[in-house]
């Protein structure tokens, strides 16, 4: 402390800008420290953390005491900074609490001197002032609050300055002191408060900085986690990628999958099977977040005590599991940043597990579709056959023969194909198959034109996509029983192979067209399944139309060269299917 009972005003002012950048000093160290900024930030308004507010700043405000002037008999110093700000920063009782500390200490520092007990009290008051504008100050937008600051420090000097003349004595001496002081305080400490929360306030955009820039790098993580969660949680090995993925990039924390039964991946720890850690157990129970305090480490339990953030990974809504962020010390360390990281990322990754069933049910549902296609094989059509076959046996028996061999070679690979593709040359084969098969029936009147590139034979297309198309040419697209005509055409450009059928009869009926393109259409028809099928193999990459016109038709669609991966979700809900139509009265099958 400055001693002296002649100094200029010159002298007082740089003593104050002294205590002044010692509030700065100190508010830079605390917005650096990891606990403290947590504290700062009052993410966890428990009664202990409050207090520690509390104390906080009623030692920084005893700091000041310290680092003041001594002037006319009594210590000038900005110590009434400090308990304003923990009121309005903190509420109530640090407010309070620092400015009962702090104005009780400034008495006991020189209990004889004259101004001990006003200077005490008014301490406190700055301390009240500060309390009962905690809400006001934080409902104002930015460009408000520094006016608000430096009013609400002088208001408090003028109060300070009533209670000096109401209290102290002898009155001369107060009056002689006032009027060297005031003014300077008043401008140094409406300075110094608005500089002091301007570096606390720091806190918050760094923090806000913070939170952006990890919620960045968490959408990152979890694009890089998107392949080992395509399984979803029963698939240990990529959950134990995932884990390792995420601990790359957040070295300071643990990382944790389970399921609601047990452990199944950890970085940054081993945990034993069968153990499911408290805060996980409470987060799939409660359903929300927890985060958990550190209660002491178990010798025998070392990594299920420690403090933790755990979110429900979940699945319509239902927790199916935890992601969990092990913290290496004690809960003060967790910043509400590293909460909203951690949530953000159970976010995507329960989006990605829902996905990755939602693909299995996509899988699952396309091999369903097939085996329906698959079904659907006319039973008429067997039932000529074999009728056709009978015939034969009588007139000619070498043909019934041959005809039965074309027979089982058509229910073989109609019946037993189990790959998501083939290639265009078995399509071509069980085209074939079944236009002998109908030759046989209807004595040759069938006259097919098929045009199809060398080059395109080793093309893959999902299977039974061909010949659908050509059965329903054949049965309602053409005008003469006895001449039957279609069209099969074949050609590629760079990227895409173009496939058509095309007959000659009187067109598609309108009603069966809407039927073909409403999915919701109870109407079932080998050329539904057909579109549905590519829809789901090729998304919108499948371009799928219907011409029709009194004269014929042709049901005409291209898809890509390559094939696309079967494990990836396909892109899109729909295959376009314009058309456009003329009256007619077949009906498509």
């Amino acid at each position: 402390m400055i001693n002296g009972t002649n100094l200029t005003d010159n002298s007082l002012l740089v003593s104050l800008l002294f205590n002044v950048s010692l509030l700065l000093l100190a508010a830079t160290i605390l917005t650096e420290i990891k606990p403290m900024r947590r504290l700062l930030k009052l993410q966890d308004r428990t009664l202990g953390n409050q207090l520690l507010l509390a104390v906080l700043f009623g030692m920084i405000s005893i700091t000041n005491t310290y680092a003041g002037i001594e002037i006319q008999g009594a210590v000038v110093n900005t110590r009434v900074i400090s308990t304003t700000v923990a009121g309005l920063l903190g509420g109530p009782l640090p407010g309070l609490g620092a400015g009962l500390i702090s104005g009780i200490h400034r008495y006991l520092y020189n209990p004889s001197g004259y101004t001990s007990l006003a200077c005490g009290i008014g301490t406190f008051l700055f301390g009240v002032i500060g309390s009962l504008c905690h809400r006001t100050y934080l409902r104002l937008p930015i460009r408000s609050k520094y006016p608000f600051l430096a009013a609400i420090t002088v208001f408090g000097e003028l109060i300070q300055c009533m209670v000096l003349f109401l209290v102290a004595r002898p009155f001369e001496a107060v009056l002689s002191l006032e009027r060297t002081i005031l003014l300077p305080k008043i401008a140094v400490n409406s300075l110094g408060m608005v500089l002091f929360v301007g570096v606390l306030d720091r806190l918050n955009r760094n923090l806000t900085i913070e939170l952006a820039e990890q919620q960045s790098i968490a959408l990152y993580v979890a694009q890089r986690c998107l392949p080992f969660l395509r399984e979803g949680l029963n698939n240990r090995e990529g959950l134990q990628l995932a884990a390792d993925t995420i601990r790359e990039t957040f070295s300071d924390f643990g990382v944790v999958f389970t399921d609601r039964a047990m452990v199944l991946a950890s970085s940054g720890g081993v945990f034993p099977d069968g153990v499911l850690p408290v805060p996980a157990y409470r987060a799939l129970n409660e359903g929300t977040v927890t985060v958990r305090d550190y209660p002491g480490e178990n010798p025998e339990t070392p990594l299920l005590e420690k403090a933790a953030i755990a979110v429900p990974l979940t699945h319509d809504s239902y927790p199916i599991g935890v992601l969990m962020f092990i913290v290496p010390m004690g809960r003060n360390l967790i910043l509400d940043a590293d909460v909203r990281t951690t949530e953000s990322l159970a976010q995507l990754f329960s989006t990605m597990l829902e996905l990755g069933e939602f693909q299995k049910q996509s899988v699952l549902r396309q091999q369903a579709e097939f085996r329906a296609l698959q079904s659907q094989i006319n039973p008429h059509f067997f039932y000529n056959a074999l009728n056709t076959i009978s015939a034969l046996c009588r007139t000619d028996p070498s043909r019934a023969r041959e005809t039965i061999l074309v027979l089982a070679n058509y229910f073989r690979q109609s019946l037993t194909i189990n790959e998501p593709f083939v290639t265009l040359e078995q399509e071509l084969s069980n085209v074939d198959n079944y236009l002998t098969l109908t030759k046989a029936r209807f004595e040759e009147a069938i006259h097919e034109v098929i045009e199809v590139p060398e080059d395109l034979t080793a093309l893959r297309l999902p299977p039974l996509i061909l010949q659908p198309i050509v059965e329903n040419a054949i049965r309602h697209g053409n005008t003469a029983v006895d001449d039957r005509y279609i069209l099969l055409k074949i050609h590629q450009d760079e990227t895409r192979a173009h496939i058509q059928v095309s007959d000659r009869g009187h067109g598609f009926p309108p009603e069966i067209l809407k039927a073909i393109n409403d999915p919701e259409c109870p109407y079932y028809s080998g050329l539904f399944n057909v579109r549905k099928r590519l829809r789901s193999v090729y998304g919108t990459q499948c371009r799928f139309r219907i011409i029709s016109s009194p004269t014929g038709s042709t049901v005409a669609f291209s898809i890509p060269l390559v094939p696309p991966n079967v494990n990836e979700k396909r892109r899109g809900t729909s295959c376009g299917l314009p058309s456009s139509t003329t009256k007619s009265t077949p009906a498509a099958s």
